[in-house]
């Protein structure tokens, strides 16, 4: 369909629905995301997220269908607020699902398990960050937006002793989950183990909630070699390939960089 939101690869749907978002931990630059999915989370915030089993539950399927439909046909003109927080819920998480290559592509899927197994905490988060500089920037921005708004979420797990969703950080990476990291069904096995979900993905999912808004933050490293290399990238005076980009960055390396260390950073990820 011409104006699909559903099923669309996110170049195209950036190309359709692009919007500047004030969502997720960003820096002076704002974020940018499909208007749909800014719409929905917008929506969601603005509801009741104490809701027991939001994210968990499936929300009702014809509804669902009807929904999507409608916003198929032109997005703008549908209404959520009609609906029910578990309903925008589910809405979100086939709309996440639905996207041809994840938020985390495919081709990036193993890189992010074997991260995740790396035993130091501190390498790890850093590891987690210089991958996340990889990401294309549209799954970059809509990445950063979706877990800070889930870490949010899971502020309303347990509200008293009588009310709360019962979704802390856990609960909510196992089920978003299998919307955003998972393996392509034409992606060979290895031996006779099904991994297209598995607990080291859910770990991914979940260190990026806890990591809060240090994990969208540049590496003194990179701001070291933006830095130094200013002229290239913002005055454009020369064009720097991959092969030259490469070759840089192997002298940034030796002279030192690469032991700068973590820091916070002053920056979040944005060209």
């Amino acid at each position: 369909m011409r104006n699909a939101t559903f099923g669309v690869p996110l170049e195209t749907l950036m190309e359709r629905q692009s919007v500047e978002t004030d969502l997720g931990a960003h820096g002076r630059q704002k974020l940018q995301v499909p208007q749909f999915f800014e719409q929905m989370i917008t929506t969601l915030s603005s509801m009741d997220l104490a809701v027991e089993g939001i994210f968990r539950k499936n929300g009702n399927i014809r509804r669902l269908r009807e929904v999507t439909d409608a916003v198929d046909k032109d997005y703008l003109r549908v209404d959520l607020k009609k609906d029910t927080p578990v309903q925008i819920a589910a809405l979100l998480k086939k709309f996440l699902r639905e996207i041809p290559d994840p938020l985390i592509p495919f081709r990036m899927r193993r890189l992010f398990l074997a991260i995740s197994a790396i035993q130091s905490q501190r390498e790890r988060l850093e590891a987690f960050r210089y991958a996340v500089i990889l990401l294309p920037q549209a799954n970059r921005d809509m990445l950063n937006v979706l877990m800070t708004f889930l870490t949010w979420v899971s502020t309303f797990s347990y509200v008293d002793g009588q009310t709360g969703s019962k979704m802390d950080i856990l609960n909510l990476a196992t089920v978003i989950t299998p919307n955003i990291l998972y393996a392509d069904v034409k992606e060979p096995t290895r031996g006779d183990r099904d991994d297209t979900f598995s607990y080291e993905a859910c770990n991914v999912i979940q260190q990026f909630m806890e990591s809060g808004e240090f994990l969208w933050m540049l590496p003194d490293a990179v701001i070291a070699f933006l830095r130094d290399n200013s002229t290239e990238f913002v005055d454009g005076t020369s064009e720097l390939n991959t092969k030259e980009l490469l070759k840089r960055c192997d002298r940034q390396i030796q002279h030192g960089f690469a032991n700068v260390g973590g820091g916070t950073g002053n920056s979040t990820l944005r060209p």
